[in-house]
């Protein structure tokens, strides 16, 4: 495995390459809220063993790009949690793919789009907004923003300054973009973080705007798991990567 730190467009990330197997798929990986692209590397290089490339770009308010001194804190969380995700989408998706799809090492790669709990969150909007993006795959996520934000406040989170925005750039409420491009939802069932619910309320939508063919999406829970990936999400994403793009390429 090569690790590189590279730069997509003003954006600074880490690209770890494959040195044996190259299965031709570039997985650009959104980490959580507090995380940072180096606590990613552990992950990212399973990946890159089964012979995937990563892309782990940074995110705004977090490592070099301005970071926030405790990322934990519940005012901190409410005023830049959905911050965040939004300027993400709005503001860094089209150069950073740009600067992917022009790239050298992507050249003649399907993409996939990877993201986990926050990252899961900007994954779906980053999914909806470029249709170039090959795959999705939605880690403890939601492509459901405004269901997700009711259950926040439910949780006792204030209501969040940018309602109007994330009702505005919620991925449910554009499935139409998806064309039917394959879509894979992991989530543990016992999630105390970000409920299920918001990838299950996805998940039925999608499935209810293909009711004469069948949706090419995934959901999946897995019992006793909190807000945290382990080894049987990951041997899901190597094996459905795989029936999507390899086994039958």
């Amino acid at each position: 495995m090569n690790q590189t730190d590279i730069q997509l467009g003003n954006i600074h990330g880490l690209l770890l390459q494959p040195t044996k197997q190259d299965k031709k798929i570039t997985i650009v990986f959104y980490h959580g809220w507090g995380s940072s692209i180096y606590h990613q590397i552990f992950l990212g290089t399973i990946l890159t063993n089964f012979g995937y490339t990563v892309i782990i770009p940074e995110i705004i308010y977090h490592d070099s790009r301005t970071a926030l001194e405790n990322h934990f804190s519940k005012p901190i969380m409410e005023q830049y949690f959905w911050k965040t995700i939004l300027h993400t989408v709005k503001h860094d998706i089209n150069d950073l793919f740009t600067s992917i799809y022009e790239s050298e090492y992507c050249l003649g790669h399907k993409i996939v789009v990877l993201g986990s709990s926050m990252g899961g969150f900007i994954s779906s909007g980053a999914f909806i907004k470029d249709s170039k993006i090959d795959a999705l795959i939605n880690i403890n996520g939601s492509g459901a923003w405004i269901t997700s934000e009711e259950i926040f406040q439910k949780q006792g989170s204030n209501i969040a300054n940018e309602i109007h925005m994330i009702r505005k750039m919620d991925p449910i409420q554009f499935i139409e973009r998806i064309h039917n491009r394959p879509i894979l939802l992991l989530h543990g069932a016992s999630d105390a973080v970000v409920s299920p619910l918001g990838q299950q309320t996805f998940c039925e939508k999608v499935q209810s705007h293909h009711q004469d063919t069948t949706a090419n999406i995934t959901f999946m829970l897995y019992q006793n798991i909190n807000h945290s990936i382990r080894i049987p999400m990951i041997e899901k994403i190597v094996n459905w990567l795989d029936e999507q793009f390899v086994l039958y390429s």
